[in-house]
């Protein structure tokens, strides 16, 4: 095939199918030739034309985009994309990510950010209500993906606020193709895999369409980056190698006050505990970036079953799935983090009373946590053309996750304390059994490589709890149109549904941790279940056409009612405008009103504990600070000075009373196609999404910060610290109701509250151009987002805070993460006769720590650049040769003091650094 042939044909048909268009028509390559049909483009039901000038801001990119970037899952690609930005979840999230891979549309949430797959729904991330894992969607079977940057409840139902991503998959495929890919980064270390094949053949009754994918990524190791290998803290006006207070050997505190001590590791000698030399260094045993595997198989068929003259043609189709994925987490060992009680009567205690330790168990090598998730999807359904040619399609969607996970290395606190305890420990024949095999009368925690194998068998425990959920959807539509009734060339269209959906979750609790014995989970079993029944219409109206200064003015409505089991019933309502005064320059306007249901874990989730990054107002305080500040942390006992770790232990928890979101979005654009070229385009977007009564929690830091700037702890806010025994850690002697016997927020409640609201704006820019140069053919295309506010309001109390521009802690997920005002992703190829090459820019514009302690050094972080490279060769036929490299130039991730793991935002910049990798693809 002549690729370069087909590009021309594309862009002859679409004047924008390049990587990330702004247009916001449905382009794509269909396998091996364009072609312009009947299509329904995302955002609406009504079929249209294939068009570059479609009313509603969508971004398209096709399967040649994602080859070409090198990338082996969709996460990666999708989390590039301008319009993505804050708490995303993948690779390189290795605390708390559970193997799951997201994306957040304008930083709005995952939850908020519909994803469908062929137009339908696909399963929740169990515990996760409305939380995709992008994972579990095989790239090889992808034709083009379609991302609505605009508000859809109308269309779609709940879940569509920030917009929606729509899969769309290969279905015409014929023939057989097989591909292999590997990559892996300059440093020799996480290696990639890819192999797939894919099979179709049809004729003219029916197509069906097979493919199969196996991805492996193999594990980064924190300590084998510079930037990452050791934790670090700035401790008296330098930066040094920190790490946790809970150490090996033990920290420890006598019962009776708050001294912090420990057992010199050489000398023998008790003395005070230093956070610069005495601290842990727990990345050396924690993941940069997180294995994983996963094998899938898809089909897709379709047949007609029969052709009823003068009244319809019915067709049968179907789309199956399996995924397997298993990935892994592993963090540092465990800790005493509950400060377990050693008493005088054990013989190693080191000053003659009760003391709390926070001993770090090194020795059992680190806490890994596995998944083992299976999914399966199945689409069945009929679909035809009424002899008036109307449409439509009748299909029952059905989509089911099982996650059995495991998660080793973890504390049995009841244990412990007999292993600490010589008289409680006689009393437990298994624990003396385990003294005895080890020879010692106790367990020495002030000393290192004391807790022996016999000790870890008795006192470790194997957390293995279970997520399943279930959607079930009958989904029914009926579109045409008014014929006779035109205005203009083209008559008014319409379309009508319903669906009924219902999903289920079930999350079974490990036994050891439904009686308590497992420290930091929690042990309650959970379920919930909601029912859904929607209606929904929408009209599109041309008024004029092809008149002086109107070649085209259009309106379209949509409503769509929704009766909830859980919260009741809502009704949204949408308009567009659309007028393009000529041919080549046109105007769209949008209007949306949007709801999100609250998820089943808003709704039912338990009290469950979390590490929360935070910064401590009493961290290194002096008398010149905030006077309340001041008076509030003398009050807690801390002397000025004092060094207090950075994780709180907090609660999360659902709240049966919420009711759904409400969302305003506005977007208004511009769309020019020079009528002196076929081959370029231009692309404004204005957005503008408000959300109330939006489902959230007050950040720990929200919470701690207004509490201690009040006066004598006056603020409501210090209401929801409880303090270390609600998280079943020893409270501080002498600040029991806010803090942990280390001196850290303890406590805090963090239950899901309909008091936030959100709004953000800025301005969406498109451009593609193509041109001949010399025997070849020069593409360039560039999109980039500008965030004008991005604004939120933790509840009516809170003031206003505005992320754009700044790093700080996400709202909706509590992870310090970046939300730069610009983001750029543009890409130059040039294509000739049997090979093409092209060069992609990423930027992330400058940004600055939104509530920088004093004193911090690393408060701001210049625009940051990445470039990639790809190469493609297929001078033989059925063979195509493909590589590249991403971040040729090795860009490192910007270190600052506020950082939420690996001394930076790993969720926003790239840690894995130079990656090179190669392709090879034979079709038959």
């Amino acid at each position: 095939m002549d690729r370069t042939r087909l590009s021309r044909a594309i862009k002859g048909v679409i004047a924008t199918a390049a990587i990330t268009s702004t247009f916001s028509s449905a382009s794509f390559a269909q396998d091996t030739q364009a072609q312009v049909e009947e299509i329904v483009v995302t955002g609406s039901r009504i079929q249209r034309a294939t068009d570059a000038n479609s009313a509603t801001p969508i971004s398209v990119f096709d399967a040649a985009q994602l080859e070409q970037s090198g990338q082996t899952t969709l996460e990666d690609f999708l989390q590039d994309v301008p319009s993505m930005t804050g708490g995303q979840l993948g690779s390189s999230v290795n605390n708390g990510s559970a193997g799951l891979a997201t994306v957040s549309l304008r930083g709005l949430g995952s939850a908020r950010t519909l994803i469908l797959m062929n137009g339908r729904r696909l399963s929740s991330a169990a515990g996760a209500t409305g939380v995709v894992d992008l994972n579990t969607i095989p790239t090889s079977i992808i034709e083009r993906v379609e991302i609505l940057r605009d508000g859809a409840s109308t269309i779609y139902g709940s879940d569509a606020i920030a917009g929606v991503i729509n899969i769309i998959t290969r279905k015409n495929f014929e023939g057989a193709e097989i591909t292999a890919d590997y990559g892996a980064s300059t440093h020799g270390d996480g290696d990639e895999y890819l192999a797939a094949m894919t099979f179709g053949t049809g004729n003219d009754k029916g197509h069906v369409m097979l493919n199969a994918q196996y991805t492996k990524r193999e594990d980064i190791w924190q300590y084998e980056r510079n930037f990452s290998e050791c934790p670090l803290a700035e401790i008296g006006g330098s930066i040094v190698c920190s790490g946790s207070f809970t150490t090996t050997p033990a920290r420890f505190s006598p019962t009776a006050n708050d001294d912090q001590l420990i057992v010199d590791p050489v000398t023998g000698v008790v003395r005070d505990f230093s956070a610069t030399t005495d601290s842990y260094n727990f990345a050396a045993a924690s993941y940069l970036s997180t294995p994983q595997e996963v094998a899938s198989m898809y089909g897709y068929g379709t047949y007609e079953l029969w052709d009823w003259k003068d009244v319809t043609t019915v067709n049968g189709f179907s789309e199956l799935s399996f995924v397997n994925r298993r990935s892994d987490q592993l963090l540092a060992a465990e800790g005493t983090f509950w400060g377990p009680e050693v008493p005088v009567s054990n013989p190693y205690n080191p000053i003659g009373e009760p003391v709390n330790i926070g001993r770090r168990l090194e020795e059992t090598g680190g806490r890994q946590f596995t998944q083992d998730l299976n999914t399966w999807r199945g689409v069945l359904g009929l679909e035809g053309e009424i002899c008036n040619e109307w449409t439509w399609d009748l299909s029952y969607n059905y989509a089911r996750w099982v996650d059995s996970q495991i998660d080793r290395g973890r504390g049995n606190t009841v244990r412990f304390q007999n292993l600490l305890d010589p008289v409680a420990c006689a009393e437990d024949p298994d624990c003396q059994a385990a003294l005895d095999a080890s020879g010692v009368p106790a367990w020495n925690p002030f000393a290192r490589d004391t807790l022996t194998q016999e000790m870890q068998d008795y006192a470790l425990v194997t957390n293995s709890p279970v997520e399943r959920s279930t959607l079930r959807s009958l989904q029914a539509n009926l579109v045409g149109d008014f014929g006779e009734w035109a205005l203009t060339g083209e008559a008014p269209a319409w379309a009508i549904g319903y669906e009924h959906r219902s999903e289920s979750v079930d999350i079974i609790a490990d036994g050891a941790a439904q009686i308590g014995q497992i420290y930091f989970v929690s042990g309650d079993s959970w379920d919930g279940h909601y029912s859904v029944d929607e209606f929904y219409g929408e009209v599109r109206v041309p008024i004029l056409e092809g008149r002086p200064w109107a070649d085209i003015l259009a309106f379209e409505a949509s409503a769509r009612y929704s009766d909830y089991n859980t919260i009741g019933s809502d009704t949204t309502f949408g308009a567009v405008l659309e007028y393009a005064p000529l041919e080549e320059l046109r105007f769209r306007a949008t209007y949306s009103e949007g709801f999100r249901a609250p998820g089943l874990d808003d709704l039912f989730l338990p009290p469950t504990v979390s590490a929360e990054t935070y910064a401590d107002p009493c961290d290194e305080y002096s008398s010149g600070d905030n006077a309340n500040v001041v008076a509030n942390c003398q009050a807690d006992g801390i002397a000025p000075g004092t060094t207090i770790g950075t994780q709180a232990t907090g609660l999360f928890g659902g709240n049966e009373d919420l009711k759904a979101e409400k969302s305003e979005s506005w977007t208004l654009g511009i769309v020019w196609t020079p009528s002196w070229t076929d081959d370029m385009g231009f692309t404004v977007d204005y957005f503008d999404i408000s959300i109330d009564d939006a489902i959230g929690t007050l950040t720990t830091n929200t919470i701690v910060q207004g509490c201690y700037e009040s006066a004598n702890f006056s603020s409501p806010l210090c209401d929801l610290i409880t303090g270390g025994s609600a998280v079943g850690t020893s409270p501080s002697p002498s600040a029991p109701t806010r803090r942990a016997n280390d001196n850290t927020i303890a406590g805090q409640l963090l239950n899901s509250q309909n008091v936030a609201t959100f709004e953000t704006s800025g301005v969406d820019f498109g451009f593609d151009y193509s041109m001949e140069a010399g025997p070849g053919l020069v593409t360039f295309n560039a999109t980039a987002t500008y965030l004008h506010e991005w604004k939120y309001r933790g509840s009516p109390e809170d003031p206003t805070i505005d992320l754009a521009g700044y790093f700080g802690a996400d709202p909706v997920t509590t992870a310090i993460v970046a939300f730069p005002e610009w983001k750029f992703y543009g890409t130059v190829g040039y294509e000739y006769d049997c090979w093409s090459a092209f060069t992609t820019v990423r930027m992330l514009g400058e940004v600055d720590d939104f509530d920088p302690a004093p004193g911090d050094f690393a408060t701001h972080i210049d625009n940051t650049w990445y470039q990639d490279v790809n190469f493609n060769y297929f001078r033989w036929e059925n063979v195509t040769l493909s590589g590249g490299i991403r971040n040729v130039w090795n860009q490192q991730p910007p270190y600052v003091t506020n950082n939420d793991d690996m001394n930076t935002l790993m969720r926003s910049y790239d840690t894995v650094g130079r990656f090179f990798y190669g392709s090879v693809t034979f079709q038959f």
